[in-house]
């Protein structure tokens, strides 16, 4: 690829970063909506009909006139909700799309070599964050609190905002990981002994997620930890050893589980409607907004299984664009990380690249029933500021790299000072 081309390359990346996040947009509003509409209006229709005709019998009986008052109040209430669901989720999804915009300036704006020059930092801030998890009282309507969301204990809530530490923790533990792999290459450290480090700081922050009982998020990144090693060139008996460690851990886990045991041998019903809706989309779909999954048949269709509404709504074509597009924005961070001439800088794009290329595509497999059904986001897609954001500060960190190889920035002396004051040469 010519030096035109490379130019090109965080075009690209802001290009399908940007089509992804507005697609995932008009999705999220299309299966969040609570009994849209348009696709059940019968059912509203019917359910409306018979509110009215019980509350006039109830209203000619002995019963109270204020007990038939109070189910069609009722009813219009359910009715508010059912309006006010569809344009409140979109909404809120609409001002994190704007957030995340402005952390992907900010992330491309700044020099990446300051990531390493800060690592201790890092590192100590998403530990810190993950444990302020177990350390600040849970649904204590304070200021600051924690926040038990179906059964995992994952979010932290100052005053109005609300956000994941496990996500800034994916993040971070990539960093790291790139800078102690870029540190292993410049000292030609390759002994298993000098990996325990990096196994330490990785294992404490899966074991937080574990804690947390998101067993989802914290396999995804112990997953995208060994596949960024193996194409780092670790050795291959190196990694067995330590995901066989890994996979013992989680095993065990799992044995105590029933809920896990329950997810991974059996068929969950919201497979069963997701491998439904996928049927019923058929080449082009049913059309957007016509699904009958939604939230009425398939919980939590505009996060875990927003691709099963993206197959029925739009059909084969679409699922299949939108794979292309994941596979298309993995092939440009590759392309960034061969082409740039520091090792930190190489090693953070493939890292960047691998954590966004495997959560894509095991949310996929869970979304078909190839993995075990378990919750977490499609990146750039589903409902959710957390992952929104991070995974757009990660792509940010991307476009950075990829602007300093075309004009050489990382030769030896000749890299200048950052936009934001930071002189940085590589890890």
């Amino acid at each position: 690829m010519n030096r035109w081309s490379d130019r090109l390359i965080p075009h690209l990346i802001f290009c399908v970063t940007t089509c992804l996040v507005l697609f995932g947009l008009v999705m999220v509003y299309s299966s969040s909506a609570f009994d849209n509409y348009k696709s059940s209006r019968d059912k509203w229709e019917t359910l409306v009909q018979t509110t009215v005709e019980t509350a006039t019998v109830k209203a000619g009986a002995a019963t109270t006139t204020q007990e038939a008052i109070a189910d069609l109040e009722l009813l219009r209430k359910e009715d508010a909700d059912r309006r006010a669901s569809m344009w409140g989720t979109f909404l809120r999804q609409s001002r994190w799309v704007v957030l995340g915009f402005v952390i992907l300036t900010l992330t491309a704006m700044l020099d990446y070599p300051v990531w390493s020059k800060k690592i201790g930092w890092l590192v100590l801030g998403f530990l810190l964050l993950q444990s302020m998890l177990f350390i600040v009282p849970a649904d204590t309507g304070l200021p600051i609190q924690s926040r038990i969301v179906n059964g995992a204990r994952s979010s932290i809530q100052f005053l109005v905002i609300r956000f994941q530490p496990s996500e800034v923790a994916k993040v971070g533990v990539t960093i790291f990981t790139a800078w102690f792999l870029a540190r292993r290459f410049e000292t030609g450290k390759k002994s298993l002994l000098s990996l325990l480090p990096a196994v330490l700081i990785i294992g404490t922050s899966v074991g937080l997620i574990l804690c947390e009982s998101d067993k989802g998020v914290a396999g995804h990144l112990m997953l995208a930890m060994i596949a960024f090693w193996m194409i780092s060139g670790v050795r291959f008996l190196y990694i067995l050893l330590l995901s066989g460690a890994g996979a013992a851990a989680m095993a065990a886990l799992v044995a105590v589980s029933e809920e896990a045991k329950s997810r991974i041998f059996g068929v969950p019903f919201q497979l069963e409607h997701a491998l439904a809706a996928f049927s019923r989309g058929g080449l082009f779909g049913r059309g957007l907004g016509d699904g009958d999954a939604d939230l009425a048949y398939l919980y939590g269709a505009h996060t875990d299984f927003i691709l099963a509404v993206v197959g029925e709504e739009l059909g084969f074509v679409a699922t299949l664009s939108l794979v292309l597009g994941y596979l298309f924005l993995i092939l440009l961070g590759i392309r960034v990380a061969s082409r740039c001439a520091d090792p930190f800088g190489t090693y953070l794009a493939l890292g960047v690249t691998v954590l966004l290329g495997t959560q894509a595509f095991l949310y996929m497999a869970v979304n078909t029933g190839l993995a075990p059904t378990t919750g977490f986001t499609l990146p750039l897609i589903s409902y959710g500021g957390s992952s929104l954001i991070w995974t757009m500060a990660a792509i940010g960190i991307l476009i950075n790299i990829s602007l300093t190889t075309p004009n050489q920035l990382l030769e030896n002396a000749k890299r200048g000072t950052g936009p934001f004051g930071f002189s940085g040469r590589g890890a």
